[in-house]
């Protein structure tokens, strides 16, 4: 089949790029505050277990900012049965680790697997049919099933990518925060309110872990069980350090021991923990750097030193 012409190619594809361009230099100048949707999450929180409480039934079914693309998903989610062919309890504590926690982000997950794969399926398929005309058969179909392929893996990596990004901030801002809360402890504060001391102190530097604490303090205020509300703070982050802090927690609120010197060896041994993982990232960079070093630094510092003697060679042998 032949394929259209280059110029109209290049032409579609420059205007794409500028488009592309013009978009990402728009969003790169548009302020956006890193607490606006994370104060909308907490508040979301809060009036969920309000509503709950107060056994609230109409308030609590219109909770949210509901947009028609995500009714739609979900009703297409639902009639497609796409959430009896996959653990649904899985998906959701890898969503909430990744940090979308709405109430439709696994439909929204879901439908994404589902049209991912036609979306860069289609795309392969019409540069194949279209924008190449030298293809063999075989790269064909590889290229259209790749692009399928990809399509249904994109949304599960993009949302572990941005699980594990999450889940380095918080590591990273952990001790920082433990040292606000000891602090607030000894001041006399109660849980409640040195978690929403904390928020305050840290919306700024490291939303993140502002965020889930925020959570824990509207989890702490509004739920019966004070335990259910540390079990779905270690869901929510994934991590051994929050599990750790929940339960010295526990137990000094168990047996009456006083909570900021708990949360004081807590916060050495994790800024103790931190530096281990410095150190042992920096007694790999000379392995890591040997490969670069030999196929890039080396090659060239032999054409810089043995360079001159070998043409020095050649033209000496040039003139016998």
């Amino acid at each position: 089949m032949q394929g259209l012409p280059i110029d109209l190619i290049v032409t579609v594809l420059a205007g794409a790029t500028a488009l592309v361009a013009a978009f990402v230099i728009w969003r790169g100048f548009l302020y956006r505050d890193p607490m606006e949707a994370r104060l909308k999450t907490i508040a979301s929180r809060r009036d969920e277990l309000r509503a709950r409480a107060l056994d609230d039934t109409k308030k609590k079914g219109g909770q949210g900012n509901k947009s028609a693309g995500a009714d739609l998903m979900k009703s297409a989610a639902k009639k497609l049965k796409l959430r009896d062919r996959m653990d649904m309890k899985s998906t959701r504590s890898i969503l909430a680790q990744a940090g979308f926690r709405g109430k439709d982000a696994s439909d929204i997950f879901l439908m994404a697997k589902l049209i991912m794969p036609f979306v860069l399926g289609g795309l392969a398929v019409f540069y194949v049919l279209f924008g190449s005309g030298k293809l063999s058969p075989m790269m064909s179909l590889m290229l259209c099933v790749g692009g399928a392929g990809l399509g249904f893996m994109a949304p599960g990596i993009y949302v572990k990518n941005r699980m594990m990004k999450r889940k380095l901030a918080l590591r990273r801002a952990l001790p920082d925060a433990l040292d606000l809360l000891v602090i607030c402890t000894e001041a006399g504060l109660s849980i409640n309110q040195s978690l929403n001391r904390v928020v305050d102190e840290l919306g700024r530097s490291s939303p993140e872990i502002a965020e889930e604490l925020g959570l824990l303090g509207v989890e702490l205020n509004f739920l019966d069980d004070r335990r259910q509300a540390y079990m779905n703070l270690i869901e929510r982050t994934g991590l051994d350090e929050f599990k750790a802090i929940v339960t010295t927690i526990q137990q000094a609120e168990k047996y009456g021991t006083p909570v900021s010197k708990a949360l004081r060896v807590l916060s050495g041994e994790f800024r103790t923990e931190r530096l281990l993982r410095a150190e042992e990232k920096a007694a790999r960079l000379p392995a890591i750097l040997t490969v670069p070093m030999v196929m890039f630094i080396l090659p060239c510092l032999f054409i810089v030193l043995i360079g001159p003697a070998i043409l020095r060679t050649v033209d000496a042998f040039s003139r016998i």
